[in-house]
């Protein structure tokens, strides 16, 4: 029996196919990856991708603008992410208040409605409250999404 593992890490592919024994001991030990990543020059960088430069935190408007959401729902992750972030933090609805504003978003008739949504398929949770106002957390669907272009995974 034939067993496959596959890697993706940065937009690099790499499959491990073999029989029990040879996939477990390449997974195991992953010196033979580190030198494989070592001889190609290491892992390409993604541009554009959200995070790109750790521990530099860039302005909302900035970060927003790299990754152009288009509708209410995209512009809610955007908020959520940058919140989780840059800020480790969860999102209210003051938040999206404020951050709609710093983007110079039009504001959803109905926020309640796109957060709700977002809950339902999995994007974000319920996350008590903060200040006594209703939060909301994002996960990790939801951070996949934002980083993957707003891209389903």
């Amino acid at each position: 029996m034939s067993y496959r593992v596959r890697l993706s890490v940065n937009g690099v592919e790499l499959e491990v196919e073999g029989d029990r024994e040879f996939v477990a001991e390449r997974l195991e030990n992953l010196e033979w990856l580190e030198n494989l990543v070592e001889r190609l020059g290491g892992l390409p960088k993604q541009p554009g991708r959200p995070g790109d430069t750790p521990g530099e935190k860039p302005s909302f408007v900035e970060f927003a603008s790299t990754i152009e959401p288009k509708s209410h729902p995209q512009r809610f992750l955007t908020v959520a992410y940058y919140l989780y972030k840059w800020e480790d933090r969860d999102i209210t609805y003051d938040d999206l208040e404020e951050y709609y504003r710093k983007a110079r978003w039009p504001m959803p008739s109905n926020p309640r409605d796109v957060a709700g949504d977002l809950v339902r398929e999995g994007f974000i949770e319920d996350a008590g409250r903060v200040n006594g106002k209703k939060a909301f957390r994002i996960l990790q669907k939801g951070i996949r999404f934002v980083e993957n272009g707003f891209k389903e995974v």
